[in-house]
This record gives structure tokens, C-alpha cells and sequence, in this order.
């Protein structure tokens, strides 16, 4: 029971990270001019939010409770403050830095719980489908990096 009640609890924290990072998109598109960015978030937070319900799903299908999401951590205040920063300076090689950052951490929290026994199938192909997402993502905003350059 232990193991279960630790994949629950990692579940959970990927649940507010993503919930976070969620948040995090929807406020920088309410706040950028550059259609191309504002779509970026608005795709970005639409993804999140899939995941965020996928998510919830499977801890309630392996018999457990998603955590509240009304506390955000303090991680969150901390990345939130440095992309509104970067927003208000118009910086985008920057920003797409930033977002490369979030997204590397979140791929780190995924690979995490992959590493753990006895994950159920469904869960395990949840979490790669979206890992694998956030990768691609990341992968093409190196790509535009590298164009900025």
C-alpha cells in the first residue's frame, strides 16, 4: 500500500505542475501583443488543461483522490514573476528560454514517475503520450531558439 499511496503522491504533484504551468500560459496570453505567442499560449494552456483532466482521471480510475489544486507552490510565484518579466520586456529569445526550462522540468517529473514499479499500463502510456508532447514541444522551440540567433 505504501508504493501506491508514493505513485499517488507523485501523480498528484504532476497534477499541480502542470495545473501551474497551465495558469502560467493562460496569463501570458492575456498579456502579449505578438499573435504568434498568444496562439503559442493559448495552444500551450489548451494542452495543459487535457492533461490536467487526463490526469485526474487516472488517479480516480487507481482508486485515489487528485489533490487540491488551491495552493500554488512556490515554484510557481518564482517562474510565474520571471515570464512576466520577460514578457514586459519584450525579450522572446529569452522567454522561449524560460518556457525550455519549465517544460525540461516538467519531462524530469514525468520521467520520475515512469521510473516507478508497477505503474498500471494505462497510466504508463498516459504519461509518456504526455511527456512525449512536452518534448515535441520542446524540440520545436529549440528550433525557433536557433532561428532567433
Amino acid at each position: 500500500m505504501r508504493h501506491l499511496e508514493k505513485v499517488f503522491r507523485r501523480l498528484n504533484e504532476l497534477l499541480i505542475m502542470n495545473y501551474e504551468v497551465e495558469i502560467i500560459y493562460l496569463e501570458a496570453h492575456d498579456i502579449v501583443n505578438d499573435e504568434d505567442l498568444r496562439t503559442f499560449f493559448r495552444e500551450r494552456n489548451f494542452e495543459r488543461n487535457e492533461f490536467g483532466r487526463a490526469l485526474k482521471r487516472e488517479v480516480v480510475k487507481l482508486g485515489g483522490s487528485p489533490k487540491g489544486l488551491n495552493d500554488l507552490s512556490d515554484r510557481y510565484y518564482k517562474d510565474w514573476m520571471k515570464f512576466k518579466e520577460l514578457l514586459d520586456t519584450d525579450n522572446e529569445y529569452e522567454l522561449l528560454n524560460e518556457i525550455s526550462k519549465i517544460k525540461r522540468r516538467n519531462i524530469a517529473a514525468y520521467n520520475k514517475l515512469l521510473q516507478e514499479r508497477n505503474l498500471s499500463l494505462s497510466l504508463c502510456k498516459l504519461l509518456v503520450k504526455q511527456r512525449d508532447s512536452v518534448q515535441m514541444s520542446l524540440n520545436s522551440l529549440t528550433t525557433k531558439k536557433a532561428i532567433l540567433v
